[in-house]
């Protein structure tokens, strides 16, 4: 059963999604506040612990390298697309998407952040000068923090090879730092309580491989938070990645994952089914990202 309330405040709307557990009959809560401030507050049934998260996506972040000249005629199109300062998303300030970023992980420290969930397109294209500065920005914070890849990370355009073989070579020559020695197509972290499930989807598809993995972590006690870049197409809203098998799967479990944290599409929505949220985000190059706390109901 899923029940929405929307309360009226000074702020803007508040969403009070209520959906009931079928193993104890309790309820998930996901709390949204107004959609422009990308907050967000989990509230679940036998839960003991609790969990501060940030979601940054789609920062684009674009480092210049003479090293890479070679490289440079396929980033042409995405460098120019991102190489001017942006509008942020809510105040009148323009900034570069270095800048944003580095005020996103200056708003995690504020915010006593425990937790930095990175979705993908953090760099406009594998660059390594771009991902070593990524990663040692993160590194510098103290935050752990989990990453799954988005489809411009691994993406150099007109290059010759098929999506699969491109995002592995560049996984492994430019990416592997970000994934702290996880597997880049699916892994799984338990932090706090929480069982945190990357699937990397992309390429705009889900493997029968990663699927099963998905199918093994939801024995586990744990509840789920599952990490993708783009949103999956679960019926109505978001348009995403749309494999049947795996669709069907996240449909048949929206018990036991509490939530679909995703990007790719640079602007906020939700979509709910049983205690489930798929939460996307608005980019990084516009300073934005998703407040989450996770807690007992």
């Amino acid at each position: 059963m899923r029940k929405i309330i929307f309360l009226r405040t000074l702020a803007g709307i508040l969403l009070a999604v209520s959906c009931t557990n079928v193993n104890t009959g309790q309820k998930v809560i996901h709390y949204i506040g107004n959609p422009t401030d990308q907050i967000s507050s989990i509230s679940i049934p036998g839960y003991n612990d609790s969990i501060r998260i940030l979601q940054i996506t789609d920062t684009h972040i674009d480092i210049p390298n003479e090293q890479e000249a070679d490289l440079a005629r396929y980033g042409e199109r995405m460098h120019t697309a991102y190489m001017n300062p942006r509008r942020h998303y809510s105040r009148d300030i323009s900034k570069s998407t270095v800048e944003f970023f580095d005020d996103l992980l200056l708003r995690a420290k504020e915010e006593n952040v425990e937790l930095l969930l990175l979705t993908g397109d953090i760099v406009n294209f594998p660059s390594a000068v771009s991902v070593q500065y990524v990663y040692d920005r993160l590194t510098e914070t103290g935050i752990p923090w989990l990453y799954t890849s988005g489809n411009h990370d691994w993406h150099y355009e007109a290059m010759e090879g098929m999506p699969d073989s491109l995002r592995s070579v560049w996984e492994e020559k430019a990416l592997k730092p970000l994934y702290n020695d996880l597997n880049p197509l699916y892994y799984s972290q338990v932090i706090n309580g929480i069982n945190f499930v990357n699937i990397d989807n992309s390429t705009g598809e889900t493997t029968s491989e990663q699927a099963a993995y998905l199918r093994n972590q939801l024995t586990k006690p744990e509840p789920v938070v599952l990490l993708s870049h783009i949103p999956y197409n679960l019926g109505r809203g978001v348009n995403g990645v749309d494999t049947p098998g795996f669709k069907d799967l996240l449909l048949s479990s929206d018990d036991k994952i509490i939530a679909i944290i995703s990007g790719h599409v640079h602007r906020t929505s939700f979509f709910v089914t049983g205690n489930m949220c798929q939460y996307t985000s608005m980019a990084g190059f516009q300073g934005a990202s998703f407040l989450f706390d996770i807690k007992p109901r």
